[in-house]
């Protein structure tokens, strides 16, 4: 969309950008390169194939609701989310987490410093 952000730096930002951009799009990969950033024990690959239902800020951490779980990511004050092409210029070249659309756009999750410190939690919904 002309004039959306590309990239986001606080929650809020961030749920806009990629409801305006992801929202709806099938998930091919999500990979988190940060061994201490995944912040739970269920696979980040049972995401992948699920549609992109939502995305909001609930208080200071990100939502991403897909068909059948949900993930919350802390950005840490620091970080930032890019909406990019996959074989475009990447948001960071050591990034802390991406997920991969089979549109072949991308959003990487991303800080400035060596230390991964985005958290990741995938959650399955209550019953």
């Amino acid at each position: 969309m002309p004039g959306s952000p590309s990239k986001a730096t606080d929650v809020v930002t961030a749920a806009k950008l990629i409801s305006e951009h992801a929202r709806g799009g099938t998930l091919s990969s999500f990979r988190v390169f940060g061994i201490n950033s995944l912040k739970t024990y269920t696979d980040p690959g049972v995401l992948e194939g699920q549609i992109l239902e939502s995305a909001e800020a609930v208080e200071n951490t990100l939502r991403l609701k897909f068909t059948h779980n949900y993930i919350d990511i802390d950005l840490q004050r620091t970080g930032s989310v890019a909406w990019h092409a996959i074989n475009g210029e990447s948001a960071s070249k050591s990034p802390t987490g991406r997920f991969i659309f089979s549109n072949g756009f991308a959003l990487t999750f991303a800080e400035p410093a060596k230390t991964k410190r985005i958290a990741f939690w995938v959650k399955e919904p209550s019953t």
